[in-house]
């Protein structure tokens, strides 16, 4: 019996060892890569394909989006840009997506690798807290940003909304180059003092960073020093109330006040040293959408299909032109691709342009239509986008499309139209049903 026991308390003492030789061996490493600098590697684009079709299509839409350093799409470290453009809350909301209208405008990088210097959200809304939009309302935006890191990436306006999401405008890639250690960010504050953003408070950051996480490190040693075996097999056998000693609950007692008084002690030290301070600001202000452009037309989509094999989706609309002037249907933009008609002169491809490039829009017929003419039209787009772009939606629980129509009158002016819930039967092909 004394030999089983001995033998059994060896196995016990060997798998502690072996246990705490693993546990800080991981610590160790955890510790190691934590002051390991971040891999840098080129971004491939940031993932707005990965959201469903439905809600790309059929919330928000993006558009007249501009950005200062197109064509060349290269600026140098230090050095400011802009990205213009104005984004349509579609009228009819799916139901399946809260709407809330609480939103930010921001500007989307992978990572800290511009500097956000200011954003204005109809021109003269200064934005730096939330903002509360109206459904179907169209809003102008311009973002100020300065480049801080060199490297190749994706960037583009974006609309947070509680509730809902991030809603991605479309993105360029843009090089910045230069070298990291030749950007500041010079502030002034509200006592007449100027500081370098990009470097103030790093050290007592990292020096409190050191500091917390040696305590965690004791804390963890001093219980990973314990029989960690044996303390499992106590709980296990319901004598849990053997764990602590008179002298653990001393350590506990005093990592409890010591915690206290450091944390308490830091905070009055620094309220001295920094006596004028501001609160973070929780007001969400209402911003009035932009007037309604010029009504030329009055339009319903009657139908939509999409030809899987074909890679076409197709529609009626019937249009009627409300104006003195005869229009036609420009062009068709939903999630960031963007559809040309070629029948109208000069409306074709910029490579300036942000958006993706869905090819062209067939119109049937072509012909304008004219002030006070009612006529249905057929509008087809055969492209490999809709695969690309993962904008199918015959395989999604909700098989509607959205989108925004431009029409347009010989003078330039232009009419938004917006579709946002037309369901779409999809057609498979003979080959498919032909066996039923």
């Amino acid at each position: 019996m004394k030999t089983r026991r001995k033998a059994v308390k060896q196995i016990i003492e060997h798998v502690e060892a072996k246990t705490k030789k693993i546990l800080l061996s991981l610590l160790s490493l955890g510790l190691a890569m934590s002051w390991l600098p971040s891999p840098s590697y080129a971004v491939q684009g940031m993932g707005a394909k990965s959201q469903e079709a439905f809600l790309r299509m059929r919330t928000v839409v993006f558009y007249d989006t501009q950005f200062s350093f197109a064509p060349t799409n290269r600026v140098k470290v230090g050095e400011e840009f802009s990205c213009t453009g104005k984004v349509m809350l579609m009228p009819t909301w799916p139901e399946e997506i809260p709407f809330t209208g609480i939103s930010f405008f921001n500007f989307f990088v992978p990572g800290p690798q511009v500097l956000r210097k200011a954003i204005w959200v109809n021109e003269k809304y200064f934005q730096f807290n939330s903002v509360v939009l109206e459904k179907g309302g169209t809003y102008a935006y311009k973002m100020v940003l300065q480049a801080r890191n060199p490297g190749i990436f994706p960037m583009g306006p974006m609309l947070s909304m509680e509730g809902a999401g991030p809603f991605i405008g479309p993105e360029e890639f843009l090089t910045i180059e230069g070298t990291k250690g030749s950007f500041a960010n010079p502030v002034k504050t509200l006592l007449g003092n100027t500081v370098d953003l990009e470097n103030y408070g790093t050290a007592r950051v990292i020096t409190w960073t050191i500091f917390t996480t040696l305590i965690g490190v004791v804390w963890l040693g001093y219980w990973l020093a314990k029989p960690f075996t044996r303390r499992l097999g106590l709980v296990a056998a319901g004598r849990k109330e053997e764990l602590f000693n008179p002298l653990d609950r001393q350590v506990c007692f005093l990592f409890t006040v010591g915690t206290i008084v450091i944390v308490a002690a830091a905070a009055l030290i620094t309220k001295a040293q920094y006596p004028v301070t501001i609160p973070i600001q929780e007001t969400k202000y209402y911003i009035k959408p932009l007037p309604p452009e010029p009504t030329l037309i009055q339009a319903e989509v009657t139908d939509a299909t999409y030809d899987v094999p074909g890679r076409t989706l197709s529609f009626h609309i019937q249009v009627k032109n409300v104006g003195d002037k005869p229009v036609v249907l420009k062009e068709f933009l939903t999630a960031n691709v963007r559809f040309l008609n070629p029948d109208i002169p000069g409306n074709t491809w910029n490579p300036s342009f942000p958006e993706v490039n869905g090819g062209p829009m067939k119109v049937s017929p072509s012909e304008p239509i004219n002030p006070g003419e009612t006529k249905t039209i057929e509008v087809s787009m055969q492209s490999a986008e809709w695969e690309n772009q993962r904008l199918t939606m015959y395989n999604e629980t909700t098989n509607r499309f959205g989108g925004l129509l431009f029409f347009t009158d010989p003078s330039g002016t232009r009419q938004i139209y917006a579709i946002a819930d037309q369901i779409v039967i999809p057609k498979f092909g003979a080959a498919i049903g032909g066996g039923m």
